[in-house]
């Protein structure tokens, strides 16, 4: 209760203390108040009339005192009032109010006196400088009896005198400095004329204390302008400072060993035509003839250089494969002679498996009797040619091809070849 009391008596001290320094409000006000009635008490409650008097310090800060009265309830209270800056100079500002009160009640025979706690929200509504209608709505909370009433009032706040604005002295003009002389510099390079070597520097570029450009690898290339500022001593440079690639390989001069490598072709970091090694497969054929006298299946003396011949071409190449085909003269029986060039064609397969150790899996042996002749029945000499066995030796040999790696073609001149045909097609 102490407590209380001392807070409103500051509260209500407060104008009085700075009245000097702001200006005056008096405002009546009129308005309803509804009691919360403690146990076994009838309070009168209704129209409240009262008025506030204020110090308004700034258009967002303002303290005001209050007196007040609704019925059986009498009202001295103090309290802040703050509205956001936001809305200064407008013609509606919202604020909001806190503070306290001195309750007294006289309700026989019920009396009471108590400190309460309010808290609302309000609006000003300018209709003059001076002159500005305000309407609240407030909680009165008396916490002694942990009661709370509310007030909703209107009224009428009239202001006088103003708001003293601090005073400050005429600023003092700051005294005139005779101006510094400013030495040349012709070329803005930050080095003076009288220092600069280089008085032309092109404007941005880097430059050392004597105002020339910096070359910082030493190649002849200003900084600002060399497109590969570390290249290593002693190696020469184009106009953008960067080592020589004469045959636009991406192989530097002085690392390139194939200095002229056509523009199509794929180096090494060595700056020489990458090749590469392409397998490639050849298809080998070999023939031998070996004629058989008639009705017999011996190969004669003669033809034995013939079948070693086939045998060695079969264990050089070591996936050939032989096919023996067997013939005859149409002489005879067409069963017989289907049989007997069999019997011609196996003695040659079994002459290379035995003799010459060929492979079995790689000899076939086929007759084909009087089927397929090669010269004429009639006569002695064609039936001779036709009684034969021809070996047919197959395979294949691995072989490698060296070859210049190439880079694609440019799809620009593909697309040029295209839009060529297209109007070679529209004119037509």
């Amino acid at each position: 209760m102490k407590l209380n009391r001392t807070a409103l008596a500051v509260i209500l001290a407060a104008p009085m203390a700075m009245a000097h320094a702001a200006a005056l409000t008096v405002t009546p006000l009129v308005g309803m108040y509804t009691a919360d009635e403690p146990s076994g008490a009838k309070i009168d409650d209704g129209v409240y009339a009262g008025l506030a008097a204020g110090v308004k310090f700034t258009d967002s800060l303002a303290l005001e005192a209050e007196y007040g009265k609704s019925g059986d309830t009498k009202l001295l209270g103090g309290h802040v009032l703050f509205s956001p800056e936001s809305f200064q100079g407008a013609t509606l500002s919202p604020y909001v109010l806190g503070g306290f009160s001195r309750s007294k009640i006289s309700s026989t025979p019920y009396v009471s006196q108590d400190t309460t706690m309010d808290l609302g929200a309000g609006a000003f509504y300018s209709l003059t400088d001076r002159l500005s209608l305000r309407g609240e709505l407030r909680a009165v909370h008396n916490s002694d009896k942990s009661l709370t009433n509310y007030l909703a009032v209107v009224g009428l706040q009239l202001a006088f005198g103003e708001i003293n604005e601090p005073t400050y002295a005429p600023e003092q003009p700051a005294p005139v400095k005779p101006e510094a002389y400013i030495p040349a510099d012709t070329d803005g390079d930050g080095v003076v004329d009288a220092n600069d070597r280089c008085v032309n520097t092109p404007a941005g570029w880097e430059v050392g204390t004597d105002g020339c450009p910096l070359d910082s690898d030493k190649d002849k290339v200003p900084n600002s302008i060399d497109e590969c500022p570390n290249t290593p001593l002693g190696q020469p440079v184009g106009a953008n400072g960067c080592p020589m690639d004469d045959d636009k390989d991406g192989v530097i001069n002085v690392n390139d060993k194939c200095p002229a490598t056509p523009a199509n072709e794929v180096v090494d970091d060595k700056g020489c035509t990458k090749t590469v090694t392409i397998a490639k497969t050849e298809k080998i054929e070999e023939k031998i003839n070996i004629v058989f006298d008639s009705g017999q299946a011996v190969i004669k003396p003669a033809f034995e250089k013939e079948v070693a011949k086939i045998a060695d071409m079969a264990k050089a190449n070591g996936n050939a494969f032989i096919t023996i085909e067997g013939h005859t003269d149409s002489s005879g029986n067409p069963a017989k002679n289907k049989q007997l060039s069999q019997q011609r064609a196996d003695a040659v397969r079994m002459k290379l498996i035995n003799d010459f150790k060929v492979d079995p899996a790689r000899v076939t042996a086929i007759g084909f009797g009087s089927s397929k002749p090669v010269a004429d029945n009639k006569t002695a000499e064609g039936k001779a040619q036709n009684r034969r066995v021809i070996a047919v030796l197959t395979a294949e040999k691995q072989t490698s091809e060296v070859q210049k790696v190439t880079k694609p073609a440019a799809k620009k001149a593909a697309v040029k070849g295209k839009k060529k045909g297209k109007k070679a097609a529209k004119k037509k």
